[in-house]
């Protein structure tokens, strides 16, 4: 398992707009929620809610009534935590894990060139 709580695709959603914005105020959020998902201003507010308790998320008060939130961690943090606890549990090691990618999906010559660059600059900073 990663260092990060894993998220249902509804705390995704949260943290898409928080990581997309930097950060925004609740209002925002369950409005942008609202607008693409039919939430209610509570049931936005759970989700919130549930990201500050997994530490995801953090807060400061704008007013009396409203907050700010932010996220705790970057997209590419998380990503690359859950990733790897993936390769862990599915492959064993990166390098199974992309032959076994390769042999499932079809792979264009330009993506292996940029893998191919991405491995020189890796080991060229090493």
């Amino acid at each position: 398992m990663g260092n990060y709580p894993s998220l249902s695709d509804s705390d995704y959603a949260v943290m898409e707009i928080l990581w997309r914005e930097g950060e925004a105020d609740s209002a925002a959020i369950s409005k942008e929620l609202f607008e693409t998902f039919g939430w209610s201003r509570q049931t936005a507010g759970t989700y919130l809610k549930r990201l500050v308790e997994k530490g995801l998320v953090s807060t400061r008060k704008k007013n009396k009534r409203d907050y700010i939130y932010y996220p705790v961690v970057t997209k590419e943090e998380y990503g690359t935590d859950v990733a790897s606890s993936q390769v862990s549990r599915y492959f064993g090691s990166l390098p199974h894990m992309v032959a076994g990618l390769m042999q499932k999906e079809e792979v264009s010559d330009r993506e292996i060139e940029e893998l191919e660059r991405i491995i020189k600059k890796y080991k060229d900073e090493r």
